[in-house]
């Protein structure tokens, strides 16, 4: 993916310009390399704004015009220059083979172990529960069939979302199924509207600082560091 800068248009005190164009080829690969955006201290940054602000389909029948979006916002809060990685169409081991088992749309990894598993959907039929049960069943599964390859005391994160609404959980071990983490109680996130409104940006903000505290505080053996 690309951000490209219309220069011709006209450009705003904050130096972020007002057109915006994204570039990803047809079979979804990213092209080139994108850098973590410089974001302000507790804000978004105005170029993923401008982007949400042109997502309003919530009857899109395909997700992938929110693919960038998203891939954005987890750079935000997951930069390279803290040593993590994100993959499009993260393939799930030992199921890559298997009729329907389907590619986890962005997965973050911590030493090439996955810390979060997002699922983008397209938001059409958000306002029917099956839908919205289906997405939550679809990241449970993503959720289970990953965390045998986590190591045991890892957190793992599982972001449902139907657009730009979404809703999120997390284990605070990886040896946890999903059921089990909900039974605990382990932190979890229901449905939020707007994944850049300034709620969600909260509830991010508290979400993946949990994550991050319990991830870094695992040590791994030397054989999977």
């Amino acid at each position: 993916m690309h951000i490209l800068a219309d220069t011709s248009s006209p450009v705003p005190q904050s130096g972020v310009p007002r057109i915006l164009h994204i570039v990803r080829d047809c079979r979804g690969d990213v092209l080139g390399e994108l850098d973590s955006p410089c974001v302000p201290a507790g804000l978004y940054p105005e170029v993923l704004l401008q982007m949400a602000a042109c997502l309003n389909d919530e009857h899109a029948s395909s997700p992938y015009q929110f693919y960038d979006l998203w891939e954005l916002i987890l750079l935000h809060w997951f930069p390279e220059r803290e040593g993590y990685s994100i993959t499009h169409q993260w393939p799930i081991p030992y199921l890559e083979d298997r009729d329907g088992a389907g590619d986890v749309t962005f997965a973050v990894l911590d030493r090439d172990h996955p810390v979060v598993l997002l699922q983008v959907s397209a938001p059409r039929g958000f306002d029917n529960p099956h839908t919205r049960a289906a997405a939550e069943a679809l990241s449970a599964s993503h959720f289970e069939h990953a965390a045998p390859y986590c190591p045991g005391d890892q957190p793992l994160c599982a972001v449902a979302a139907l657009g730009k609404k979404w809703t999120a959980f997390q284990a605070t071990s990886a040896s946890l199924t999903a059921h089990e983490a909900r039974a605990l109680g382990e932190e979890s996130i229901e449905w939020m509207d707007d994944i850049v409104s300034e709620p969600s940006y909260e509830m991010l903000e508290r979400f993946f600082s949990v994550l991050k505290e319990r991830s870094t505080s695992v040590i791994l053996p030397v054989g999977l560091r």
